[in-house]
């Protein structure tokens, strides 16, 4: 690592910026100094502090005056160094960093036709990399450098698996995991302290020894981990209420018991007294129950029968008293109806056949209209990643939620400048290296890129290849490096049709499924795809994501296929017939008031909750925002703008149109429940743009309509 800069003041204080978070050792070369001299060293994750969490190093010159500096007895993370103690500033090219991390090879490439997302990529790896040490993912490298089983659980699947070797990391981290097992049979939470009675932390084993079998087909790691999850089942299952037909026992609410938190670090914000609600017990019986499911198939997979047999009884069980407990067959709601509420239920199984479809249909709602936000934290992150990737495969939904760049969203932490993913969705707060958002690496490769293990045949050697060529991105390239060669697939839209660039490894095959009308559209090399050599049709899927499949069985090769037209898809109307339709929309904001870290309480999506007691509330007088986004255009006439005193002295109403804005009213003052009526307009952008106020501008709400006049 290069330094960015290197800054001297007034103090003899100079402060060296290294260009981004990272985790390592620091290295400067010392001069001009006598001997007995110290030079200290702080190092900070966050600019405007010398140090965090106390990082610190201390140089001691010696006869000669100079020498280097490098703290290779212990990492630091950070990015801002604090250097006292010189008497001269240093040059950018007496300074280096090094990364430090687990010795594993990157396996993967991702790049496409939207910079953000590759962005996202690349900082979400980056992020995974820094607390990566010791052979276990930590929360962090400075405040909690201890193996943090949630995290651990998201990272696996969606970071480790796809995009680096992780065989004899499993290896180890799994025999850490059961080194550190309790008498009990409890699995640890955190690996290398007291332990913590929360399920998702806990839940290693059996999802990532399954996940790790799933992606490299050695059944080494389900027989070492076999005796260690049979005791942590029975834990649970002695923990249920399985034999009168319920669910998980429930600790009391508010407390540190078992199942205890739900998900955590979400937009909407936790706190402790969310343990053990009905929304953390929807979340760990959905849990458990997904358990079951991994855990029955691991017996299977070694042939142990009447152990899967079990396992699948009490599965039928968590399943259907998970299902009463939570759901509202009226609405097709798991509770509230959030998106973890729904996403879970629904790969755990413990939503009925009978009542998918109207599940479903209340998750994409919730995801387009009701909270169009990539709403989930560090525990629900595990599953979240899974659903929309690999089990519900709405890739659709994912892209238009990573193309946000305001809060909450992987955008808003780059427009914050951020380089690696910090603690919390407000990118304030007292960790700026954190795991809670990482385990998302999955959705490149596994979701854009399509390369994923076949259910029918676990293992990479006979892989799925699925692309999802969705929304605006006009190209994909992705590849993984199996243990049998490089898989490449790149895709690139061409008119009406595309383009899709297939490489299968020797000693492999695969089920290689094209977005398309039908075979006949298909053609590979210039010739009709049924007349190519090593290719089967096999039928075709239809898909709510991409339209339509046709898919193929195809031996190891390179390929180039070309689809003539591309399956047309559409996002549904919203469910309800809302009047007011800023309940619609994405709201974004220029700036937010930042109560706590944890949640910040004046958040833009306050604005169109229909409840008077929240707000938004701005950090500046002048040149301020509050936009409501759409999914599909809207047609209006009408706006009520409720603010919360009397602060606005000019402002615009504005909508979106032909790439710009275009201005709808003026106004000199507000106040509470300014009506605004205009000529009728179409557009999938509204502002309420103020250009002036007598203190930080706040609404406690935006109603929009289309009213007869």
């Amino acid at each position: 690592m290069k330094p960015k800069s290197v800054r001297l003041y007034k103090d003899r204080t100079c402060v060296i910026d290294m260009g981004e978070n990272y985790t390592g050792f620091f290295e400067i070369n010392l001069y001009n100094g006598k001997e007995g001299e110290e030079v200290t060293f702080e190092i900070s994750d966050q600019l405007g502090q010398a140090s965090s969490w106390n990082q610190k190093s201390k140089y001691i010159f010696g006869k000669s005056g100079k020498g280097k500096f490098q703290n290779r007895f212990n990492v630091a993370g950070g990015r801002w160094i604090t250097v006292h103690g010189l008497k001269y500033q240093p040059k950018l090219y007496d300074v280096k960093g090094y990364v430090v991390t687990n010795d594993r090879k990157q396996i993967s490439k991702f790049e496409s036709s939207n910079t953000q997302l590759n962005q996202i990529y690349q900082v979400n790896l980056n992020t995974y990399l820094a607390n990566t040490m010791d052979g276990i993912l930590v929360d962090c490298p400075h405040r909690e450098r201890r193996g943090w089983g949630e995290v651990t659980v998201a990272a696996m699947y969606g970071d480790a698996l796809p995009n680096f070797e992780s065989g004899a990391y499993m290896d180890q981290y799994l025999q850490y995991t059961r080194d550190a097992q309790l008498s009990d049979g409890q699995t640890r939470a955190v690996i290398n302290e007291e332990d913590r009675p929360f399920l998702m932390w806990k839940a290693n084993n059996p999802l990532t020894v399954w996940e790790t079998y799933r992606m490299l087909g050695d059944k080494k790691v389900l027989e070492d981990n076999y005796k260690s999850m049979q005791k942590w089942m029975t834990w649970l299952y002695e923990n249920s209420n399985y034999k009168t037909g319920g669910a998980l026992k429930i600790g009391e609410q508010g407390k540190r018991e078992m199942p205890g938190l739900g998900d955590w670090c979400t937009p909407r914000g936790n706190f402790w007294t969310s343990s053990n609600s009905p929304d953390a017990a929807h979340f760990n019986n959905c849990l458990y129950a997904f358990m079951l499911d991994n855990a029955m198939q691991i017996a299977e997979t070694l042939g142990k029968e009447e152990d899967a047999k079990i396992y699948k009884e009490r599965l039928k069980v968590q399943r259907e008293a998970t299902h009463k407990l939570s759901y509202n067959p009226e609405t097709g709601k798991y509770l509230k109806g959030y998106q973890v509420d729904q996403a879970f239920a629904l790969l755990s199984g413990v939503t009925p056949t009978s009542e998918k479809e109207k599940v479903e249909a209340q998750l994409v709602n919730n995801v387009l209209y009701d909270f169009p936000y990539y709403d989930t934290g560090s525990s629900g992150q595990a599953l979240y990643t899974r659903f929309f990737t690999e089990y519900g495969e709405r890739m659709d939904l994912i892209y238009e939620l990573l193309q946000d760049k305001h809060h909450p969203s992987y955008g808003y932490f780059l427009e914050q400048g951020k380089t690696v993913w910090p603690e919390r969705w407000s990118a304030v707060g007292n960790s700026q290296i954190h795991t809670c958002y990482t385990g998302i690496g999955g959705y490149f490769i596994k979701g854009f890129g399509g390369i994923r293990p076949n259910p029918e045949s676990l293992g990479m050697q006979n892989m799925v290849i699925k692309p999802a060529p969705v929304g605006d991105l006009t190209f994909a390239n992705t590849s993984y490096t199996s243990m049998y060669g490089n898989v490449v697939v790149n895709w690139e839209k061409e008119k009406e049709g595309a383009t899709f660039h297939i490489e299968i490894p020797v000693n492999s095959s695969a089920k290689v499924y094209l977005p398309a009308l039908n075979k006949e559209d298909i053609t590979e090399n210039g010739i009709a795809v049924e007349d190519a050599s090593g290719i089967q049709y096999v039928g075709t899927e239809q898909s709510a994501a991409i339209g339509n499949y046709v898919i193929f069985n195809v031996t190891s090769g390179i390929y180039n296929f070309k689809v003539k037209e591309l399956p047309k898809t559409q996002f549904p109307e919203p469910l309800n017939n809302v009047k007011n339709l800023a309940k619609l929309g994405r709201v974004n904001a220029s700036s937010m008031f930042i109560q706590t870290e944890k949640l910040p309480v004046f958040e833009a999506f306050r604005v169109n909750d229909e409840d008077e007691e929240t707000r938004w509330l701005a950090t500046e007088t002048k040149n301020q925002y509050l936009e409501i986004e759409w999914i599909k255009p809207q047609r209006l006439n009408t706006i009520v703008v409720d603010e919360y005193g009397k602060n606005i002295s000019a402002y615009i109403l504005q909508y979106w149109a032909n790439g710009e804005w275009e201005d709808i009213v003026k106004g000199t003052s507000c106040g509470a429940n300014k009506k605004h009526q205009f000529n009728v307009v179409e557009t999938t952008k509204l502002r309420l743009f103020i250009v002036d106020a007598k203190k930080a501008p706040s609404i406690n709400e935006l109603r929009i309509s289309l009213n007869s006049k």
